[in-house]
Order: structure tokens, then C-alpha cells, then sequence
């Protein structure tokens, strides 16, 4: 079921170049903001459609996922399962039973290349679909408090290009964590999903957090400027310009936050028993280190 051979490690050059190339899509809602004058609409549609893309990746590649489900001492539980939830040991012992579909849906050619759904993986995806009922519930709190035109904002083809320039990079990143090392063998679909609701955790304490700092750090900053009366006139090209308060207040954390996930997320993947930040994007995974080490070499 795990493979005898082990791609090389995910540190090299190129993947140096693939991270620089997510933190510059990060950057893009700051450059948006600043040049092209968005408001926070934008920023949010933005951040909102990235998140939903992400988790929705995700659960396609919890259906690959080889290993089986241990619910034994977490700390972390997704949606769909809690400490009392049980495990059909049936289902879970013994090899995963592959459904076929890839070879059905896809080209020979395309899908001798592509590892097989599990059946057994399909319960577990649909029930933490909940989140998506989330992440819809925030779309619709956004819109009735911040966005005062979603439609508008999301059809923006600067906004549009924008997004999809961070989710490219966001699934060539999953891309890299799942199948370029294949961890789909190593890790269990519970854990996949997981990951994903970290994220989402995440970035929902920056926005209960961080976004109000920020807002709060801008507003004193801007008392400051006023209290110097200084003509904006005489600061040439670099005078103020015409930016959103607001959305500079979710842009600045959200871009910090996003550029230390995506650097954490990498070490979460890449080592055995990762520290700090990094340990909170790394799902609990119920195998000894030693024995993950030892997967890892081979």
C-alpha cells in the first residue's frame, strides 16, 4: 500500500521558487488595495472564495487517503465527529477498497497515473461537509455587515483575476503536499480533512483578533499623521493615497497571517514533529515519530 521509494525531499530550489510564488500571490489583495483603490468588499470576496476552494481540495483528497481512522486521545476534532463518536472497526482494519471511478471518469492514459478513491473515505468527506454550511453562514454575515454588494465585488475581473491567482497557488501547494510527496499514503482521511479545518481555525482568530488590532493601530497612526499637520502636498509621491481604512485594517493582518500559514504549512509537511506554528497546521497523527521517520526514509 505505501510505495518502496521515496520522491526526494520537498526542500529544494524549486520548491523555494513555488513558495515565493504563493507569497507573491498573497501579496496581491495589499497590491490591489493600494493601487487600485479596493474597499473591503473586495478584500473579503477575495479571502472568502480562497478559503472555500481550499477546503473543498481538500475533501477530494481525503478520498485517496490510504491509512485508516484512529479517534484515540485527540485534542482536535472536525466537524461530523467529536470525542464520542465511534469507528466501524469493520470498515477501517484491513486494505481500503478502491471505487473505481478514476479509471471510469478519466482517460487510461490520465488515470493509471492517479492513486484510487476509497470508498470507505466517502462517509467521512461527507459528513465534515458541515463546514461548507460554515463558511456559506459567513459569506452571508460578511455580506449583510461589510460587503454592501457582493455581487459587484465578486465580479470585479480584477478581483476575479486575484482570486484565482491565490488559489492556483493554493492547490499547486496541495498539489505538492499530497501527491508530490505522496503523503495520501501516510496520512488518513480524518487527518487530510483536518488539516484543512486548522486553517479554516486559523484564519478565523485572525479575523476575530488580529482584524480589530490592526484597525485599531491604523486609527492611532492616522490621529498621529492629523496631530503633525503636515500638508499632504508637500509629501509629493509620498502623500496618502486614496485607501480604504477598512480595508487596509483586513488586507495588513490577513497578508502577515497568510505568508506565516503558508511558510508553516510548509514545515508541518516536511517534518516529523513540527514546533510552533507549524505544529498547529500538523493534524495529530497517531503513529510514534519513530515510525513516521522511518516511512519517510524509505
Amino acid at each position: 500500500m505505501t510505495s518502496a521509494l521515496r520522491p526526494p525531499s520537498p526542500s529544494d530550489h524549486g520548491d523555494r521558487g513555488g513558495l515565493a510564488v504563493v507569497l507573491a500571490a498573497n501579496l496581491l489583495p495589499l497590491a490591489g488595495v493600494v493601487l487600485l483603490g479596493w474597499r473591503a468588499a473586495e478584500i473579503l470576496v477575495v479571502y472568502w472564495i480562497e478559503l472555500v476552494v481550499t477546503v473543498a481540495a481538500y475533501s477530494v483528497v481525503a478520498l485517496f487517503a490510504e491509512r485508516p481512522i484512529d479517534l484515540e486521545d485527540r485534542e482536535f476534532y472536525i466537524v461530523g465527529f467529536s470525542e464520542n463518536s465511534e469507528i466501524d472497526s469493520d470498515r477501517w482494519s484491513g486494505d481500503p477498497e478502491p471505487i473505481g471511478v478514476v479509471g471510469r471518469v478519466l482517460p487510461s492514459a490520465v488515470a493509471d497515473r492517479v492513486p484510487p478513491i476509497y470508498r470507505r473515505n466517502v462517509p467521512v468527506v461527507a459528513r465534515s461537509l458541515g463546514i461548507v454550511g460554515f463558511l456559506a453562514f459567513g459569506a452571508i454575515v460578511l455580506a449583510d455587515t461589510v460587503v454592501t454588494d457582493p455581487v459587484a465585488a465578486a465580479s470585479s475581473p480584477a478581483v476575479i483575476g486575484a482570486a484565482l491567482a491565490v488559489c492556483v497557488s493554493q492547490a499547486a501547494e496541495i498539489r505538492r503536499e499530497f501527491f508530490v510527496t505522496p503523503r495520501y499514503e501516510e496520512w488518513s482521511p480524518y487527518m487530510v480533512l483536518e488539516a484543512a479545518q486548522r486553517v479554516v481555525t486559523y484564519y478565523l482568530c485572525i479575523g476575530m483578533v488580529a482584524v480589530p488590532v490592526s484597525f485599531l493601530g491604523l486609527v492611532l497612526v492616522a490621529g498621529a499623521v492629523d496631530a503633525l499637520a503636515v500638508d499632504p502636498a508637500a509629501l509629493g509621491p509620498l502623500a496618502p493615497a486614496d485607501v480604504d481604512p477598512f480595508a487596509l485594517a483586513y488586507v495588513i493582518p490577513f497578508a502577515l497571517a497568510k505568508a506565516a500559514a503558508d511558510r508553516s504549512r510548509r514545515v508541518a509537511f516536511d517534518e516529523v514533529d513540527p514546533g510552533g506554528l507549524a505544529g498547529w497546521f500538523a493534524p495529530e497523527d497517531p503513529r510514534p515519530a519513530w515510525l513516521r521517520e522511518q516511512e519517510r526514509e524509505w
